[in-house]
């Protein structure tokens, strides 16, 4: 397996799961009326969601944390 499969792996998961929880915990906390408040709200989860997904790919990359089938 090369460096870019742990990448991927931990990026995708990561990313999706950090998108997700963000996006359940800020609903909790906006107000309904403003449209615009969605909006931010989403811009927020994918900028937060990608730059944790990034780093933790990378340092994925690096140390090979978990354990992973071969083929």
């Amino acid at each position: 397996m090369n460096k870019f499969h742990y990448f991927k792996f931990t990026f995708l998961l990561v990313t999706a799961g950090t998108f997700i929880g963000t996006i359940v915990y800020g609903l909790f906390d906006i107000d309904y009326s403003k449209s615009e408040e969605y909006l931010k709200l989403l811009l927020k989860a994918a900028t937060t969601a990608v730059g944790t997904g990034f780093v933790t790919g990378i340092l994925n990359m690096f140390f090979k944390i978990g354990s992973f089938q071969k083929n």
